[in-house]
């Protein structure tokens, strides 16, 4: 495989500033730009990526591309043996938790190495691993490399990133580029509305009802401004959690935070069952029942009269047939895919969507679907991830499942079609899994959107955070440039 012009311009003019953040779209070859710095640079060098499978894949790919021998290090690898190791490997790829552990434990030192690769950088920021490794790889001299294809739509959070990481030069790259034009693959991006069928509507109005009432009660604690459902969601709710407790042991406080905890319970509720559908509703509703310890917060709720009659209700439309309208249109939509020889990847936020949706699909003539989930709750092992997306590449299968593990740096080339089953609020999960389209052909993007809930929110917001980062970004990337020329210039 041959550089590309834009991937040997990038890679030249990482080599040229020093540590560098290279913010590249999905599929213009992120890695292969790393490839070209890491073989030009030499000595020891050290990959870093996010995940198990992720891992596997890159140590993979990178004992082609730079040809040297990978020391893949994961969980998976006993503190004995990656000390072993260590000493004889010329280029690691490995997950940043356990680099953390071993430079805490003094099994590694980043001093022996040149070059130190962050796959995935937008991530270091907070207490993730990154921002410890790069304060390490900084004080050992390293060269330090991050790679990213949707660092964020906020400044700061940029700089953030750069400053852990010790950037001094910022490298964008996108498809308009005169440089890049020519290799660039039309992505076609669509959405599919529907609506929520009069059952489901009638169970939420039930549930807004509940939530008003909690609501009410945390007003009345003088916790919240509002009854106004409008103004309730996740975050706005888990962020009165640090208020309340501030106020404890006050019995009013204790009062509140079971509100507070009643009405997390309610609006997740309502969420599954505008997005994910009437079966994800009773099985949380079941999870609620079946819990052996049962706080303050869900015996209440449980105990509400109205609880049961949504149950009722919402069990009758299970045995009507009623199913969430998101099932039908993707059955359309994939089985059209299979039809003409495409492959598809679906992406949905809950495990439990995952089965149901793998369910459906393989009842589908000429369609065989298999998932791709995380390791929490019985999931899947890195094995058995990474056997997954080799089944899948080899075409063994032509429709993967996968929750928010098959986001980031997939290495599937053949996909033609991606399946949001949900919209994301975030422009960094947006721009990852769109990315999975169109790698060396032109692909579709279908987001599935259910009209008056917090889809149609989520889809806007998505778009003008994405619009934002890459306006952003070029400020940013002027910033690094005019810092450096004043630097010169001084």
């Amino acid at each position: 495989m041959e550089a590309r012009e834009y991937q040997e311009n990038a890679a030249n003019a990482i080599l040229a500033e020093g540590n560098s953040l290279l913010v590249m779209p999905t599929a213009m070859g992120k890695t292969f730009v790393a490839a070209i710095v890491m073989k030009k640079l030499g000595g020891k060098q050290l990959f870093l990526v996010p995940t198990k499978p992720l891992a596997v894949q890159q140590a993979r790919r990178l004992e082609e591309l730079v040809g040297k021998k990978t020391l893949l290090v994961t969980g998976e690898v006993s503190p004995a043996v990656r000390t072993e190791s260590y000493g004889t490997a010329e280029l690691i790829v490995a997950t940043p938790q356990c680099i953390e552990n071993d430079l805490l434990a003094r099994r590694i030192r980043l001093q022996d190495f040149r070059l130190v690769v962050f796959d995935e950088a937008h991530r270091a920021v907070g207490d993730y691993a990154y921002v410890f490794i790069g304060a390490q790889a900084k004080a050992a001299g390293c060269f330090i490399l991050g790679l990213t294809a949707s660092p964020s739509s906020v400044k700061q959070k940029i700089l953030d990133v750069c400053e852990n990481l010790g950037v001094k030069h910022v490298e964008v790259k996108n498809e308009d580029d005169e440089d890049a034009r020519k290799y660039a693959k039309e992505v076609l991006l669509e959405w599919e509305f529907v609506d929520l069928p009069p059952q489901l509507v009638t169970l939420r109005e039930r549930l807004r009802h509940l939530l008003s009432e909690a609501l009410q009660e945390l007003k009345d604690y003088g916790f919240f401004p509002s009854a106004d459902l409008k103004k309730a969601n996740k975050s706005t709710l888990l962020a009165l959690r640090g208020p309340i407790l501030a106020q404890t042991p006050n019995a009013i406080a204790y009062k509140a935070l079971s509100s507070q905890a009643r009405a997390l319970n309610i609006v997740h509720a309502i969420d599954l069952l505008e997005s994910q559908g009437v079966a994800a509703f009773v099985d949380f509703l079941d999870g609620m029942q079946t819990r052996d310890k049962k706080s303050k917060a869900v015996q209440k709720l449980l105990a509400d009269p109205l609880v049961a009659i949504i149950k009722r209700d919402a069990l009758a439309a299970i045995k009507e047939g009623v199913e969430h309208p998101k099932l039908p249109k993707l059955r359309e939509i994939v089985a059209h895919a299979a039809a003409e020889g495409k492959s598809s990847i679906v992406f949905a936020h809950y495990r439990s969507s995952v089965d149901e949706i793998e369910r459906e699909l393989n009842l589908l003539p000429g369609v065989k679907a298999r998932q791709l989930v995380g390791r929490g709750n019985e999931g899947m092992t890195q094995k058995q991830q990474a056997a997954a997306i080799d089944a899948f590449r080899a075409g063994d299968f032509n429709a993967l499942v996968a929750t928010s593990v098959g986001e980031e740096g997939l290495d599937i080339p053949s996909v033609d079609l991606v399946v949001f089953f949900e919209a994301v609020p975030s422009e960094i999960r947006l721009i990852q899994r769109r990315g999975r389209a169109g790698r060396v052909k032109a692909g579709n993007v279908v987001v599935l959107v259910t009209r008056d809930t917090k889809d149609e929110g989520f889809l806007w917001i998505s778009r003008r955070k994405e619009k934002e980062m890459h306006r952003v970004l070029r400020t940013v990337e002027g910033d690094f440039k005019a810092g450096a020329k004043q630097e010169t210039l001084g």
